[in-house]
């Protein structure tokens, strides 16, 4: 890329299938927005293209074969170009608030702020695609945020929405490894949760959950398996496992990563964005007191630690405070934690080689 395209991202590489997309948390909350699957892979193209640490140049560009690719489309004329790009720059989505933050009820951005639609001296159309300024938080500098990498050719060949949106749920747990949820949660999770049918368990598991899982296993890297959990006669949650998976590599040298970023220049305010009530990484916890789970936190072994796709060992300590925090959480939604820190740090000091 030459340095002289200050403001613009071409696609990069032979294949930028073999990119990777970098996702803040916060974006992947969108699950229960109105964006079409199309639109999530557009977002997907986007993120994949960009240095996430270079927000000034936030303008991605890409050719109209590929975008027909994404829209599973043979060929798409100008109007309707034009009506599907007014409908990705309009659709407004909400983005979670700090549980911290008594004074905002909600918060609500567009992700887009401009399309341009033009030729190229091959008479090739390309389109220029620019994130708006309140979403470039989510988008750049996400380490603090949290966040989920996968393949894009994971999601290219996608053609359920909800497939889309279960291999992200599946992604975003895999740190667990095994867990069970909630039949409701899940419904809520994959927005299906208002369709009458589905309260059959055997129509959810047809239309749903078994068509998720055949497009899954047979078109991305996310290989799993899954079984119902009953009480008494019905079926009151679903148990997940995933194979493990080696770690990601980037197949394309020209793509910058956040495998750049040396989480070590300031591990602590990384490893807070793990202790961040809503995934937006301001921690509930403050400096002192993360400094003091930071102690404590060295001294635990490398085999307590999650294994993660990402190497280092401040990713793992990170994967681990957020496995434990999201633990407390539970607990406390059970019966409340009347010292959160204390509890917390007495977690912590449980897996140490002292105890």
């Amino acid at each position: 890329m030459a340095k002289k395209d200050v403001a613009l991202i071409e696609g990069m590489g032979s294949n930028p299938e073999n990119h990777l997309v970098q996702k803040s948390r916060p974006l992947f909350a969108l699950w229960r927005s109105d964006l079409t699957l199309s639109e999530f892979k557009i977002l997907d193209v986007y993120l994949s293209r960009i240095n996430s640490h270079e927000p000034e140049r936030r303008v991605v560009r890409f050719e109209k074969a590929e975008l027909e690719k994404l829209l599973g489309v043979v060929k798409i004329n100008i109007s309707e170009l034009r009506e599907r790009m007014k409908h990705l720059l309009g659709n407004v989505v909400e983005v979670p608030v700090p549980e911290d933050d008594e004074t905002c009820i909600f918060r609500l951005i567009t992700l887009f702020t401009m399309v341009v639609c033009s030729r190229d001296e091959n008479d090739t159309w390309q389109i220029s695609l620019e994130c708006s300024q309140k979403a470039m938080r989510y988008f750049f500098n996400i380490e603090n945020l949290g966040y989920l990498r996968y393949k894009l050719r994971c999601v290219i060949g996608l053609t359920s929405r909800y497939s889309y949106v279960m291999f992200l749920y599946l992604e975003s747990n895999r740190i667990r490894k095994s867990w069970e949820v909630d039949i409701a949660e899940l419904k809520q999770v994959l927005n299906c949760e208002a369709e009458a049918s589905y309260k059959q368990f055997k129509v959810f598991n047809d239309k749903i959950l078994k068509r998720c899982h055949k497009e899954l296993t047979e078109k991305t890297e996310c290989q799993y398996s899954y079984e119902t959990v009953k009480k008494g006669r019905r079926v009151a949650a679903i148990r997940f496992t995933l194979e493990t998976l080696p770690p990601l590599d980037v197949e394309d040298p020209d793509q910058y990563t956040i495998d750049n970023f040396n989480a070590e220049n300031d591990p602590l305010a990384f490893l807070a964005a793990a202790l961040s009530p809503s995934g937006d990484g301001d921690s509930e916890f403050t400096k002192e007191q993360m400094q003091e789970i930071f102690t404590i936190l060295v001294t635990i072994p490398d085999d307590k630690l999650p294994l993660c796709r990402e190497d280092g060992i401040e990713f793992r300590r990170y994967h681990y405070l957020a496995e434990k925090y999201a633990l407390m959480n539970r607990v406390h939604a059970q019966k409340p934690i009347k010292n959160r820190y204390a509890y917390f740090l007495k977690m912590v000091k449980s897996d140490t080689a002292t105890t």
